[in-house]
């Protein structure tokens, strides 16, 4: 390896390995790392100064290199770094910390996930409990004093996840009282809450700032669809191309509909066959067999090599998770464990109904699960990054654009029809339909990060062209305003792998199992820069 190769291994190296000390929960959550268990670290002003600093150095270091002498795979390594680094400093510029009362979710999301290890290990887990519910006070401290005006927005988003705590703080009770309970459990939880209760205050009576604070601009989301999204179009380009989908989509979806009668929506479709539907058998046990049904389908079409030695279980929600998890979910292993098992949850609420009309609703509320299981698990979100978890670059493996793994699993929906996996009428009906929601959100993602929509404007468009409600809408919405480019990149990431199955399946002749395998190959980065640096 050249000297400038040798180089950038050490600034790669040097950046993460830095991340994952001063980050635990990221550590744990993504890494899968035992070092930074029962660990919270820090969200003061000293700490996102301390994190911006070692951004500054590392782009500084990529600044001084000579692109000439990398590898195509460093060249890969180089840009998703590169583009991390940018989007960080990018919110640190603008005084993110400052504006979003985020730490809040950050406790309850680690303790979220210790809570499902609680299944398999609960004295690992009441461990790690234990050590993150001593650490949240100080931590939630810190979080609160780098506060300045907070966005109005977000502070709304801070109260709701505030709100909903109680209900975790039940579940981690219940698990530490399973797990050998100590005295001093009970003080503990009780210290969280009014922690929680104490960054609410402080939150809610300072200043906010303006309306809108959230929107990041229209030159910072074409720098993100650039270097995030890896894609040169212009924010009118996409504009364009949003509106040009959702009416091919629209048309398509209408054609769909009208096999079922004349002027019927998908909606009504929709909500008519989940009436009818009445499950066969258990809702676990028909998850598992679909699960097994729809790998064992894509297999034999020779559609993608699977991973060796990986774990799926598709395991029954525990009751103090109930209230967390929707109908289906997926939890990913990380990046370095060595055992590769991946949770897909089933939340069968009709288990703890009385009524027999009662339990068939929550059961027809599962209705499609075969998309959700093509979705979540094979050859979906799991296999996907399973596959990446084992790539030999060690740090590839934290990398993960949204324009990939949403752009896979909505290419994996289009291989259910494509390759008739499932042959249900209301396949390519509800497929359609979900995929003009993605469409759709090109158009409010945009015209929300660059101040042409107020986040009720953002609503207004869901519920007028997707018939949300307005709580729905709202909640998505919510979740726009968080994470600019990230929604867009859905649709326009399964238009990218379209558009390479086109260039190398119909173009160069290779077979559908061949292009999976290549795309997937990399990790998870945007397919544009697999197209420059991973091809001959």
């Amino acid at each position: 390896m050249h000297n400038t190769g040798k180089e950038f291994e050490g600034i790669l190296s040097a950046y993460f390995e830095r991340l994952l000390e001063e980050a635990p929960t990221f550590a744990v959550i993504y890494g899968g790392l035992r070092e930074g268990e029962g660990k919270l670290g820090r969200a003061d002003a000293e700490f996102h100064q301390r994190r911006e600093q070692a951004r500054q150095k590392t782009l500084r270091q990529l600044e001084n290199l000579s692109p000439r002498e990398l590898t195509n795979e460093q060249h890969l390594d180089r840009l998703a770094l590169r583009s991390l680094l940018l989007r960080e400093t990018e919110d640190f510029a603008r005084h993110r910390f400052e504006l979003e009362p985020g730490a809040p979710e950050q406790v309850l999301s680690i303790l979220f996930h210790e809570l499902q290890r609680a299944d398999d290990e609960p004295k690992r887990a009441a461990a790690n409990l234990r050590g993150l519910l001593k650490k949240t006070p100080g931590f939630l401290e810190g979080a609160a004093s780098a506060l300045k005006r907070p966005e109005p927005v977000w502070v709304r988003i801070m109260e709701q996840t505030v709100d909903g705590a109680n209900t975790l703080l039940d579940g981690v009770e219940k698990v530490l009282a399973s797990a050998e309970a100590r005295p001093s459990d009970a003080a503990l939880v009780r210290g969280v809450r009014k922690a929680l209760d104490h960054y609410r205050a402080r939150a809610t009576t300072l200043p906010p700032a303006p309306e809108g604070s959230f929107s990041l601009g229209a030159e910072g989301l074409q720098r993100r669809v650039r270097d995030e999204l890896g894609l040169d179009y212009t924010l009118g380009q996409i504009e364009a191309l949003a509106i040009a989908e959702t009416e091919r989509i629209g048309r398509l979806l209408k054609a769909e509909c009208a096999k079922f009668g004349r002027g019927q929506s998908a909606e009504a479709i929709i909500a008519t066959l989940r009436s009818e539907w009445r499950p066969d058998r258990p809702l676990l046990e028909l998850y598992r067999t679909e699960t097994t049904r729809i790998a064992k389908a894509f297999a034999a079409a020779r559609a993608v090599t699977f991973p060796q030695d990986d774990e799926l279980q598709v395991k029954p929600v525990p009751d103090f998770l109930r209230p967390m998890i929707p109908t289906a979910a997926y939890t990913q292993p990380g990046a370095f464990e060595r055992r590769q098992r991946g949770v897909f949850w089933v939340n069968d609420l009709s288990l703890i109904k009385t009524t027999a009309a009662e339990k068939l609703a929550e059961q027809q509320q599962h209705f499609g699960l075969p998309l959700t299981c093509a979705h979540e698990a094979y050859p979906g979100h799991h296999l996907q990054f399973v596959t990446a978890n084992r790539h030999p670059r060690r740090w590839r493996r934290l990398f993960a654009h949204a324009v990939f793994y949403e752009g896979w699993t909505l290419s994996c929906e289009q291989m259910m029809v494509d390759l008739r996996v499932d042959r249900a009428a209301w396949l390519p009906v509800q497929q359609l339909h979900d995929a003009l929601w993605r469409c759709h959100r090109i158009l409010v993602d945009l015209r929300l990060q660059t101040g042409r929509y107020s986040h009720g404007q953002a609503a207004g468009h869901l519920q007028k062209h997707l018939g949300f409600t307005r709580a729905r809408a709202e909640a998505d919405v919510n979740w726009y305003t968080t994470q600019p480019g990230i929604p867009m990149s859905y649709w326009l990431g399964r238009l990218e792998v379209a558009r390479l199955h086109r260039r190398l399946v119909q173009g160069r002749g290779w077979s559908l199992r061949r292009f999976n395998d290549w795309l997937l190959s990399f990790g998870t980065l945007p397919q544009s820069w697999l197209e420059k640096y991973g091809l001959d």
